[in-house]
């Protein structure tokens, strides 16, 4: 069973994911509903069996997502030691290069705008 840090770690991963599926189809409007979706019905509590619902409820891939989340990983045991994840290492540098550590915070043409 994931722990709260951990289940927030993979609600991000399904989100980043789903936000790229979503955009090779041109259908990134989904993804907002998605987001509407799992706030409405979940609470605060966005774990697996909620984030697999409203893929449910939205027609969305859930297999598609958790592929992607689970190739992510650079070692199938996501938990151990040196196992690292490309969407969150550019996540981080993305933070770094640009100063969205605090929220909200967006960036626009390179620019960071936060408030």
């Amino acid at each position: 069973m994931a722990i709260k840090g951990q289940e927030i770690m993979l609600e991000d991963l399904r989100q980043a994911c789903l936000w790229k599926n979503l955009k090779s189809t041109n259908q990134t409007e989904l993804w907002w509903e998605y987001i509407e979706k799992v706030h409405q019905t979940c609470y605060s509590v966005i774990n697996q069996e909620c984030s697999e619902r409203a893929h449910t409820l939205l027609n969305l891939n859930w297999s598609e997502t958790n592929k992607c989340v689970r190739e992510s990983f650079t070692g199938k045991d996501w938990i151990a030691k040196g196992v690292h994840n490309d969407i969150i290492d550019k996540e981080v540098q993305l933070w770094k290069d640009y100063g969205t550590t605090v929220y909200p915070s967006v960036v626009i043409n390179k620019k960071t705008y936060r408030g």
